[in-house]
């Protein structure tokens, strides 16, 4: 009897193989599971698997629809602020975990190192973060270093880049003929991982030209890549409050006017502007991001009401910005129940939110979420769900935040090299 019995056993563990393997052999099935995998975390484990799944995981068409069915998750975002405008600003950066996370990012948290903590600096920034890479300002002893952080690779130390290319700084006083604009580092993702660009905008107020100048990191050094300049009038006394500058394919992307957006295009090293919506008013706030392929977002939030636009072939022509999306924010500050405290002071009902103000600190890419502030709460809004979320609470009555930087999980996956 109990012969019989293992035998049957063996039986069907000899058919339970042969099904696996029918599946598993079948490189389509075998794609169709992959995909069913929540995050790409579990596409690496997968992957270690053995060659043919290897394969599968990292093929480039797969790779798509699996970015399609899960996109990347938001593992958190830097906070930069300082703790009073009246002092001299002395910036310091804090990273905040999105909660909640599914127990396979939990971990990746867990493991890694957010803090900037550790760096000897007086002043702590966060320039820009892409694709697992943080770029972070130290000012110690007198000058600033600048360098990539990576979180999740806890045993890497900072990486230093070379010293800025040495410009004439102008003067910031309104009386100066020259001023600056902005001096950033901004990054690109590359066939070779990401490059690394420093940017500066100088306009001469008595010519009214505009001059920017773009530095690549090749060997270790910040070597000139382009530099060009073009005529804008009175950029001085139009720029917005908080400027919106990216790269995306080889175009730098400036929201830095009231009325139109300066495009760089690093390939030809000329200039074209792009008209704000014609149907858009030009007061309220107005930010930048980018759009998959050839197109850029802008989002526009005036008396509680965003409105997302898409702009896709970039030529500036009339006609070419889209209303895709908006949101009243009102309602859905009224679900979490978030007022403006200073409304009881004057007797007003605090629930009815009508003297809120909302500060956008930053959009995602694809314009798929939304950072605001208020109230002293960060709120994330997920625009495709219309979920409103308070991830952060301003504890310190005169901390200002200057902005808010996303880091993303990392897109594509990297999958281990397998001996032979």
């Amino acid at each position: 009897m109990e012969e019989m019995r293992d035998m049957a056993q063996s039986t069907l563990a000899v058919a339970s193989a042969a099904v696996i393997s029918l599946v598993l052999g079948d490189d389509n099935l075998l794609g169709e599971i992959l995909l069913r995998l929540g995050f790409a975390t579990d596409l690496v484990r997968a992957a270690a698997v053995c060659r043919r799944w290897l394969r599968a995981a990292s093929d480039p068409v797969f790779l798509r629809r699996f970015r399609d069915l899960h996109p990347p998750r938001l593992h958190g975002f830097y906070i930069d602020s300082y703790p009073n405008p009246t002092l001299k600003r002395r910036f310091y950066a804090e990273f905040v975990p999105m909660q909640p996370q599914p127990p396979e990012l939990a971990a990746v948290l867990r493991r890694g190192r957010f803090s900037l903590d550790t760096y000897d600096s007086q002043s702590t920034r966060v320039l820009d973060c892409r694709n697992g890479r943080v770029i972070v300002s130290l000012f110690c002893g007198g000058d600033f270093k600048r360098g990539v952080h990576s979180p999740l690779h806890p045993a890497r130390d900072l990486v230093i880049f070379p010293q800025l290319p040495k410009k004439d700084v102008p003067d910031s006083d309104s009386y100066s003929s020259k001023i600056r604009i902005f001096y950033e580092i901004l990054s690109k993702e590359s066939v070779d991982g990401l490059s690394y660009f420093a940017v500066s905008l100088d306009y001469c107020v008595n010519e009214e030209k505009a001059t920017t100048c773009v530095y690549r990191l090749q060997d270790n050094a910040w070597r000139m890549q382009t530099s060009a300049t073009t005529q804008i009038s009175g950029l001085q006394g139009s720029s917005l409050k908080q400027l919106s500058i990216f790269l995306a394919e080889d175009k730098i992307y400036m929201g830095i006017t009231m009325h139109n957006i300066l495009v760089l295009d690093l390939t030809s090293s000329t200039f074209s502007t792009i008209k704000f919506p014609d149907k858009m008013s030009f007061d309220g706030q107005i930010i930048l991001s980018r759009a998959n392929g050839a197109g850029i977002y802008l989002s526009h939030v005036k008396d509680l009401q965003l409105c997302i636009w898409l702009h896709m072939d970039c030529n500036g022509s009339i006609g070419d910005w889209l209303l895709v999306d908006t949101i009243s924010l009102h309602d859905l500050c009224a679900n979490l129940k978030i007022s403006n405290s200073s409304t009881t002071e004057d007797g007003d009902d605090p629930d009815n939110g009508d003297d809120l103000d909302a500060y956008v600190h930053m959009v995602g890419g694809n314009a798929e979420y939304v950072f605001l502030e208020m109230d002293r709460y960060i709120l994330y809004l997920d625009v495709r769900s219309r979920a409103l979320h308070k991830v952060h609470t301003v504890t310190e009555k005169n901390t200002l935040i200057s902005f808010i930087h996303p880091f993303m999980m990392t897109w594509p996956p990297v999958f281990p090299a397998l001996q032979e």
